[in-house]
């Protein structure tokens, strides 16, 4: 009899033995978690395996501790976890320069402008060209366009270039004008891409003549690109941001991504969209993936922004008769850029922000879209779209792109210049019904970085103030799931990538963050106070 206790001992010594070697060893578990998988059940799981860089498994925790071991369990402590945010629409270079400059977001005056930019240089004083960027005359008490006269008196020899908030107007002091090397007389110069102020410059240049500045005037060099963009992937990490749209790159932009890439260093997946120059056309000519760099979309433009006046309307504007904004480059130029996508397996992802902008790249679209079809071309921001022309996303296809915040930022203001077409404004709702899916992002560093107010912008229509008190036109407001698959599974829809990414699924990237608050359901004036408190990447911590 005691020899049979003693066997029967053993055995279950052996079955217990053998059931925990037979656990599935994998590469790190999470438990305990409130998991927002944002499948299509927008399901809430509690565990997941990762193995390999990709969820092996999602489910309860007590799922995933009897069928996985690993030496690395993270214990989310009844913590929220996202599937790592996406950002749809964003300038990873212009983030990284911002850095280096002078930041004037919410500057209430030009006084306040140019005491920011003298602080900054007094904290760097070795630099022999100062730039900054942020600052919005439609938050000062006098909203038109200011002059260079108190620039030109605090920086008479340093020149100095300030990025208007929209990144479509620059304010430069005659220093900056004269490193360019511009003459008011030159009569090849864009009139409506300048002002002028007492038979001078008044120091403010827009589209292309701002793009210009922004180019040559700029503070990195090509061979500090690469540090400049690790820069900007650490502010990208630091806010849950695990893939991005980098909306627009010159050539050795592109280089130094794909150099990144190679050695290991860029760990954020990038979508990175080529601009149409010569150089991009010759040695871009057809879509290709390298390691985390995606390269398939060519990124045009058809107008500037609304606050700048440069935006393209289909009538005057309300607080500017005789003014209809600016195009980019010509219909006809951005036509042969479209044809030549198209002819080259490219998509195309254009900058439309007025509704003459919108309506005009939907005629050249329709050319070569014919009807419904799986190209993925978008219209990037549509915030201008008026009602003959919305259900054409429906019928070619297009996808809008949209930057919640933009709303959030412009809206108390923006009836100034649309009058009552304001109700064609920021339709994301309207939008979104088109194709039932809609992307979105921030446009940083235009905007935040951060994608949780994007979330807070795209569902409560306000402000980091909290201002409108109702919200702003609520009927275009999304609800928090659509708002959350915006930023997530639907934004990996708009690079063709929802496969691979932007959900906690069994079989895709094990890319998801930790935050502080559940902003999903914490209450309105807690969303906006979220941080993140960890980002992975294919399973790695990276912040």
């Amino acid at each position: 009899m005691k020899h049979l206790k003693i066997i029967a001992a053993v055995l279950a010594g052996m079955a217990f033995f053998q059931s925990c070697t037979m656990k599935t060893r994998v590469d790190l578990i999470g438990i305990n978690g409130v998991v927002y998988t944002v499948d299509s059940a927008f399901s809430i799981a509690g565990a997941f395996a990762v193995k390999d860089g990709k969820f092996l498994f999602v489910g309860t925790t007590e799922q995933v501790k009897e069928k996985y071991t690993s030496d690395n369990v993270i214990d989310f402590k009844g913590g929220a976890v996202y599937p790592g945010l996406i950002d749809a629409h964003c300038h990873l270079l212009e983030l990284g320069q911002n850095l280096m400059s002078a930041d004037l977001r919410g500057c209430r005056s030009l006084e306040e402008v140019v005491e920011r930019v003298k602080a900054f240089h007094a904290s760097h004083p070795n630099l022999k060209l100062i730039t900054g960027a942020g600052w919005d005359q439609n938050l000062w008490p006098d909203k038109s366009f200011p002059d260079n006269t108190l620039l030109n008196e605090a920086f008479p020899e340093t020149p100095v270039c300030l990025s208007r908030i929209d990144g479509h107007a620059v304010l430069a002091n005659e220093a900056a004008i004269k490193a360019m090397g511009y003459d008011i007389n030159d009569k090849s110069l864009d009139e409506g891409e300048y002002k002028v102020k007492d038979g001078r410059f008044s120091g403010i240049f827009m589209e292309n003549m701002c793009v210009r500045f922004k180019t040559d005037l700029s503070p990195v060099k090509a061979d500090s690109l690469s540090d400049v963009l690790l820069e900007a992937q650490k502010e990208c990490f630091r806010y849950g941001l695990t893939s991005v749209c980098d909306a627009e790159n010159e050539y050795p932009t592109l280089q130094a991504l794909l150099s990144l890439a190679e050695d290991g260093r860029l760990k954020l997946k990038v979508d990175a969209w080529p601009l149409p120059t010569e150089e991009n056309f010759e040695k871009v000519d057809k879509p290709f993936t390298f390691k985390n760099v995606k390269v398939d979309t060519y990124k045009l433009y058809r107008d500037g922004a609304l606050g700048s006046r440069g935006s393209l309307l289909k009538k005057d504007y309300s607080d500017m008769p005789g003014n209809k904004g600016l195009e980019f480059y010509a219909y006809d130029r951005f036509r042969i850029y479209c044809r030549w996508c198209h002819e080259h397996g490219f998509r195309v992802a254009t900058h439309c922000i007025g509704d003459a902008a919108v309506s005009s790249a939907l005629d050249v679209y329709a050319e070569f879209l014919k009807g419904p079809n799986d190209l993925g071309w978008r219209i990037e921001h549509a915030q201008t779209v008026d009602d003959e022309d919305i259900n054409r996303f429906r019928e070619y296809s297009v996808i809008p792109s949209v930057q919640p915040t933009h709303c959030t930022s412009d809206m108390f203001w923006a009836v100034e210049r649309l009058g009552d077409r304001i109700k064609y404004g920021y339709r994301y709702k309207d939008l979104l019904d088109q194709l039932g899916w809609i992307p979105s992002g921030t446009d940083f560093p235009i905007e935040s970085v951060n994608p949780i107010y994007t979330f807070f912008a795209a569902v409560f229509r306000k402000n980091l103030e909290f201002k409108p008190e109702g919200g702003f036109q609520m009927e275009n407001a999304l609800s928090k799931e659509e708002a959350l698959r915006s930023m997530t599974i639907w934004a990996a829809k708009s690079t063709n990538e929802d496969a691979v990414k932007g959900s906690i699924e069994a079989g895709k990237a094990a890319d998801f963050i930790t935050t502080d608050i559940d902003f999903y359901i914490a209450e309105e004036k807690k969303v906006p106070e979220t941080c993140v408190t960890g980002t992975w990447i294919n399973g790695e911590k990276v912040f």
